[in-house]
Order: C-alpha cells, then structure tokens, then sequence
C-alpha cells in the first residue's frame, strides 16, 4: 500500500489510477458500511460519494478528467443492474399464479411511487425543473438517466434523487413492512423492487433470496412500466 499511494498519486489523471480509486474507495466504504453496523447515514453510495468530491476538490484531478475516464463504469450500470433479476428465474413458475396481484401491485405502487415525491416537492413549492427531476426517481438509476436525457431533466438531481430513495428505501422497508404485519419475503421483496430499485435489490437480496429474486422482478417491471406512463403524465401536466 505505500508503495502504491505514490504511484497513483504520480498517474492521478490516467483512466486506470480513475478506476483504482473510485472501485477501492467503494470496496472500503463497503467494509466500513457492514462492520459499523449498516449505519443509513454511513451508507457507501454516500461516503464513497464524498471521498472522490473531497479528492477532486483538494487534488489536481479535474471533474472533467474524472466524468471521462469514469465512463465505463456507467457503461457496466445497465449489464449489472440487468443480472439482477437472473434468480428470478428460479420462480417462473410461480409467477404466473401471482400474475394479477402483481400487476396490480406495479400499476398502484408504480404511480404512487413516482407521485409521491412530485407531490411532496410540489407541496412545498418545488420549482418545475425540481419536479421533474423527481418524477423518474422509482425507477433504477440506469433508467433514469436515460429518462432524464430524453424529458429535458437535469441529469445529476435526478441521479441524486434516485440513490437518495434507493438507500432510504433498502434501509426503512424491511422495518416498515415488519411494523405493519407484512411478513411475506415475496411481497415485501416486490414492493422493495418498486421503490427502491436497485439499492432495495440488493439489500432483499442481503435478507433473503426470494425476497431478493421478487424485489429484482419489481425493478425491472416497474423500469418498463415508468417509462410508459410518465411521458404521458408529463405532457398532459405542461
């Protein structure tokens, strides 16, 4: 390690020293998030976050350099987020059973996602680029940004929208759906998909593996079914 800090420092611009920092501050953020006990505040989304904004603004690393040489790695967002519904096919064969309290599920809980926090912005008198930023915030990162591209959106709220509610949703829902008696992995694992997308994957994954394969089903119907329904609502609205 102290041979390598050097190095690194030396090639601080080069697109592999990019790589190394941003994927072993993560790996580190990680290690701290679990060991201190899953803290939501010590989320690694937030704390890696901070390390590569403190190491742009204190070294000559430039923002520009960084967005650049970083591209891969938002190259690799949508394979990866794709994988996760891999162990959803494990339960084919339940699916088609639970084909219409499902879809229900996806229609309600799809618009009252998004709604939500348009409503609440709107409420406290958000400006209209502040809405719709947050109007594609129930889908997975990947997806919005394409979204945000395509409605005119400003790109970094809406990412910082959508990893906002992708951790508080991965931490609270599992708590929440306990404190009203919702006990079934294939429920809670299916609303955590709709809400809290990829982020909520992951952590029904941590808890269980059919709450994990529902939750992965819920993201990718619900990253279909956003991008059908929001257009629509956004130009009926202005």
């Amino acid at each position: 390690m102290d041979a390598l800090l050097p190095v690194l420092i030396n090639n601080l611009k080069h697109p592999l020293t990019i790589l190394l920092i941003t994927l072993g501050i993560y790996q580190l953020a990680e290690t701290v998030f679990i060991r201190l006990g899953r803290k939501g505040w010590l989320h690694p989304l937030i704390t890696s976050s901070i390390c590569i904004y403190l190491i742009i603004k204190w070294t000559p690393l430039d923002l520009q350099t960084y967005l650049t040489h970083s591209e891969i790695l938002k190259t690799l967002l949508a394979p990866f987020t794709v994988a996760l519904a891999v162990p959803l096919s494990s339960q084919m064969q339940h699916l088609r059973t639970l084909a219409g309290p499902l879809i229900g599920t996806l229609i309600l809980g799809g618009i009252l996602a998004g709604a939500a926090g348009v409503g609440i912005a709107w409420v406290s008198g958000g400006t209209p680029d502040i809405l719709l930023a947050l109007s594609p915030k129930a889908v997975t990162t990947a997806v919005a940004m394409v979204m945000a591209e395509q409605l005119g959106a400003i790109v970094p709220l809406v990412v910082s929208a959508v990893v906002v509610s992708g951790i508080f949703g991965g931490l609270i829902g599992p708590s929440l759906c306990k404190a009203f008696g919702i006990t079934d992995p294939r429920a809670i694992g299916f609303a955590m998909g709709i809400n809290a997308h990829a982020v909520g994957t992951a952590r029904s994954f941590e808890i269980d593996v059919n709450m994990g394969a529902y939750a992965s089903l819920g993201m990718s119907l619900n990253a279909i079914f956003t991008p059908m329904l929001l257009p629509i609502v956004i130009h009926w609205l202005m």
